[in-house]
């Protein structure tokens, strides 16, 4: 069988690939001891999370084994199939959980640990561990619409898309202490929301944190992944604009899309070698094959699955386009 956190083939309840990797010694059944009338019976303020997105998000923890919500101590996150007007809605826990496990498995790029799992009708939900979460509490965190000062006002939600990825870069540069190492993350993982078409990789889905609680902060695991052309067709290329000054590349100007040549000049920007920046692209472009292999055993529809596929193609080509 598959195992419902990391898609990998294991044997009865018991995954060797990541029982310890994912959650720990914790293991809970892919099956939510609840249902969705359920949760919306028992849901009340208390239980929800007060995390920007269109989808709801609840408060979860692990009791003598089994996932049950929570007002207090939840180290879990989860996101049930969202009701709103989009595309493919039941398909965004499989999305999600999928893009999690290409840019972990194949992408070697830091995630937040996720699994799988549905409600007993079958219904299913993306799960996600917390990591401002630790043994002794709270974990310094801060995403970069608070550290840039930016909030709704008059914009409402859309204030969210108005910054820039250098921008983000240029915070990082001077907050975060390890930056030559977390730029070159961070330039990897928007490659890869460029490369699932991520439309929706905003200002708030990039922290810090200080995982030892020291002051030292550093870029978290990346979280919120999932391909938005499946469910939302207007949505741009990337959620924010690559440079902070309007900048436009010769190629831009010529084709109307990001492609190599704006990527390396963002590199160049955020003081990452080209050199780097090419070996980046490189490996983000040479691992088809794998994304399509791990893609073909996740939880999506087949149909989805092939819409996946090409509109990852039409990315792939665009960023060794120079």
């Amino acid at each position: 069988m598959i195992c419902h956190s990391c898609l990998q083939e294991c044997s009865g309840d018991f995954c060797r690939a990541c029982s310890k990797r994912l959650f720990g010694f914790t293991r809970f059944s892919a099956t939510l001891p609840f249902t969705m009338p359920e949760l919306r019976a028992k849901c009340n303020r208390h239980y929800r999370i007060s995390i920007s997105g269109v989808q709801q998000k609840f408060s979860l923890r692990v009791n003598n084994a089994a996932l049950e919500l929570t007002d207090n101590g939840g180290t879990f996150i989860l996101k049930p199939a969202t009701s709103a007007l989009f595309d493919n809605t039941r398909e965004m826990p499989a999305n999600e959980h999928v893009c999690m496990q290409i840019a972990r498995q194949v992408f070697h790029i830091e995630t937040a640990d996720c699994a799988f799992v549905k409600f007993q009708d079958g219904t299913p939900a993306y799960i996600t561990k917390r990591f401002d979460i630790s043994v002794n509490g709270k974990i310094p965190q801060e995403d970069f619409a608070q550290v840039a000062g930016l909030t709704p006002g008059e914009k409402g939600s859309g204030y969210k898309y108005d910054y820039s990825y250098e921008e983000i870069a240029n915070l990082m540069e001077r907050y975060v202490s390890t930056y030559s190492t977390d730029a070159e993350k961070f330039l990897k993982l928007i490659f890869f929301n460029y490369v699932i078409c991520n439309g929706d990789a905003h200002v708030k889905n990039f922290s810090i944190y200080a995982p030892n609680n020291d002051g030292i902060y550093k870029l978290t695991p990346a979280y919120d992944l999932l391909n938005t052309s499946l469910h939302v067709q207007e949505l741009g290329r990337t959620a924010l604009e690559l440079f902070k000054d309007d900048y436009e590349t010769d190629f831009y100007k010529a084709n109307a899309f990001y492609g190599k040549a704006d990527f390396l000049e963002l590199a160049r920007r955020i003081g990452i070698r080209e050199i780097r920046a090419e070996r980046i692209l490189t490996e983000i472009c040479s691992k088809q094959k794998e994304a399509f292999e791990l893609l073909e055993r996740s939880y999506l529809s087949k149909r989805c699955q092939k819409k996946f596929k090409s509109l990852m193609k039409d990315r792939l080509k665009a960023l060794q386009i120079f």
